[in-house]
């Protein structure tokens, strides 16, 4: 089928990772820059989004629910999309373009591009934000790395990223991760990993140990930071993986029966949710989120950028976008 190959090419992309099999540990007990110690940088202002009866989401980045309230956070080219009470808010400031955003009980990490007339160095590095976006903390590589690849622990804060290209800290390309929010990052082997393309990496909420990856090939999890992975599902192409307390929830697009699965993590007994018939292979998942509050809330983004939700682990459905 001609999309889905441009979704193998496009969605899933190809991530060289040279340097794999070394166990690299960049420990620098350095304290930080000027830089990543400059504070907070965004405006003063205690508003930053108004109500938009119309909003126009493209270019979708990461979704999550930032803080741990019931609200769900979009990550888009042009800064934070939000949804809550049933109905949609658009940033008016800090419009950043927010790459491998990643929701925490405590905010969000991200990384990216600022926005247009910013005086913020390009790219952003790795970021935070406690305050819903108002302000963000440079925590490393400010002005060096933009991680398109990143995931966080939501309750752990633990940090993998995929590095693509070599930079001061981090001297090969490859998974790494870092416990201290970037001071100190070590490198992982993964070993058993055997896909050429990558859809995402998340990691469990609070076993800062578990990291999962959904790929061309399947998804692979690892139980020792990345040392090393199996894979726990069918040799399928997987376009989003998410991880919960004790299950993962992914998307597979097995040749004629695309499928969202919820897999227990202890036995990998997979239980396939019921999901609209909007969405299939040719608009297949991309981007899946659960509320920490009630993970039977999941929000789902597809290749079209529609939106759905189900408050009931998939019986029903509705379209938010």
């Amino acid at each position: 089928m001609k999309l889905k190959k441009s979704i193998i090419t496009i969605v899933l992309c190809s991530v060289v990772l040279t340097a794999c099999g070394g166990n690299e540990n960049n420990n620098q007990n350095k304290q930080k820059t000027t830089e990543q110690n400059e504070g907070k940088q965004a405006s003063n202002s205690s508003v930053i989004f108004e109500e938009a009866d119309d909003v126009k989401i493209e270019h979708i980045h990461g979704i999550g629910y930032v803080g741990n309230e019931n609200e769900l956070y979009l990550a888009t080219h042009h800064g934070l999309v939000k949804y809550a009470g049933g109905k949609w808010y658009t940033s008016i400031k800090n419009k950043h373009d927010y790459m491998g955003f990643q929701a925490t009980k405590e905010g969000f990490y991200s990384s990216g591009h600022p926005e247009p007339g910013s005086d913020l160095k390009n790219p952003l590095g790795l970021i935070k934000s406690t305050d819903t976006g108002k302000s963000f903390q440079k925590l490393t590589l400010y002005g060096e790395t933009d991680f398109h690849y990143l995931a966080a622990g939501y309750n752990s804060n633990i940090i993998y990223v995929l590095n693509q290209e070599p930079n001061s800290k981090l001297k090969s390309s490859g998974l790494f991760y870092t416990e201290d929010e970037g001071e100190n990052w070590t490198q992982s082997k993964m070993q058993g990993f055997t896909a050429s393309s990558i859809g995402n990496i998340a990691t469990h909420p609070d076993k800062s140990n578990i990291i999962g990856i959904s790929s061309d090939k399947g998804v692979f999890i690892s139980d020792n930071h990345g040392e090393d992975f199996k894979m726990v599902s069918k040799a399928n192409q997987i376009t989003a993986l998410e991880l919960q307390e004790n299950s993962l929830l992914y998307y597979s697009l097995e040749s004629g029966s695309p499928a969202l699965y919820k897999q227990n993590i202890s036995d990998q007994k997979n239980i396939e949710l019921n999901t609209p018939s909007e969405i299939n292979e040719e608009n297949p998942v991309m981007f899946i989120a659960s509320n920490p509050k009630k993970r039977d809330e999941i929000t789902v983004v597809t290749y079209k950028n529609d939106i759905y939700q189900t408050s009931d682990n998939g019986a029903t459905w509705k379209t938010l976008k």
